[in-house]
């Protein structure tokens, strides 16, 4: 009885043997042998599912998808790091909260309605939205702080508006673009002597040039051959709708006037710039930013724009 039960538990072997040492052949637990096959089943269903093997020019991209919101579209892309990342910000409560705020934004009749009591918190939200998009697309050419650069980007701090400084007029040059224009002398067939006296004129407007004969001379040459008054009005505050500048103030982007030390300097400076004009092929082109930018994303942009100057 004894042997038949030490046959039945003698375990057998490979067949191997060294030195003494058999090698038995012991069956794996079944506990193991599921959870290895578990493991290849959950490999081949990764496979399928997530993007898995590489290819000389590209990688398997998996049938999994996730949906992320692109240019104002909810589409359906393949899963990846990138997307999930995507769409895990996109159906956060921030960026909820966001898109309830874009959505307000844009349903205003007009922008200056966002003052209205009812929309309260919403320029608050453009503000701190709008500092982001200067900063990424408008600070290059304006400045960090929106100063500009002189001669070539407008200031915007200085609440001297070529374009209109309220709400909807900053929203339509963020949208449209601008293309700054003064037509050069040559155009307009002024001879040396009347370039010098509309140049005296344009800076009797503001003070900086004391009136004589010359200046007399140009007032008629500014408001009729030289055709300023198109552009600068026949007062030389400026025509929004042309872009032209206030000549009445002490701001001044393209002239550095302030640098002159006699009236001759002064005189001599505005010449030049009466003589060259601005020409768009190469000076003061604003892009159009309706392209990159949504309608909601502007709209914002344009908030904080008009508060860099205090607005209008």
């Amino acid at each position: 009885m004894s042997e038949n039960i030490d046959k039945k538990q003698e375990v057998e072997t490979t067949g191997h043997e060294w030195d003494g040492v058999k090698e038995f052949n012991n069956p794996l637990p079944r506990w193991w042998l599921l959870s290895f096959y578990g493991t290849v089943i959950f490999s081949l269903i990764y496979w399928v599912l997530y993007p898995t093997w590489p290819l000389p020019n590209n990688w398997t991209k998996g049938i999994k998808t996730v949906q992320v919101k692109e240019g104002g579209e909810v589409k359906e892309l393949n899963w990846n790091t990138r997307t999930l990342l995507a769409e895990q910000l996109q159906s956060s409560t921030e960026a909820k909260n966001r898109d309830d705020f874009y959505g307000k934004l844009g349903a205003l009749t007009k922008l200056e309605d966002i003052q209205a009591t009812e929309n309260e918190g919403l320029k608050e939200f453009a503000l701190s939205t709008g500092a982001v998009m200067f900063a990424d697309n408008c600070a290059t050419c304006h400045g960090a702080g929106g100063e500009g650069k002189f001669g070539l980007y407008p200031n915007l701090t200085d609440d001297a508006w070529l374009w209109g400084g309220h709400y909807s007029e900053i929203e339509k040059t963020i949208t449209m673009g601008r293309t700054g224009n003064m037509t050069p002398a040559s155009l307009t067939g002024l001879t040396d002597d009347e370039i010098t006296d509309v140049s005296k004129y344009a800076l009797t407007l503001s003070g900086n040039y004391t009136a004589d004969e010359g200046s007399e001379r140009g007032q008629a040459i500014f408001e009729g051959k030289g055709t300023c008054y198109t552009c600068h009005g026949a007062d030389g505050k400026g025509v929004i709708t042309m872009g032209g500048a206030n000549l009445t103030d002490q701001i001044w982007e393209l002239v550095p006037v302030f640098d002159a030390k006699t009236d001759d300097e002064k005189v001599a400076m505005i010449r030049t710039q009466v003589i060259n004009g601005v020409t768009p092929a190469t000076d003061r082109v604003m892009p159009t930013w309706k392209d990159r930018l949504t309608k909601e994303q502007i709209r914002a942009l344009a908030v904080y724009v008009h508060e860099l100057g205090g607005g209008q």
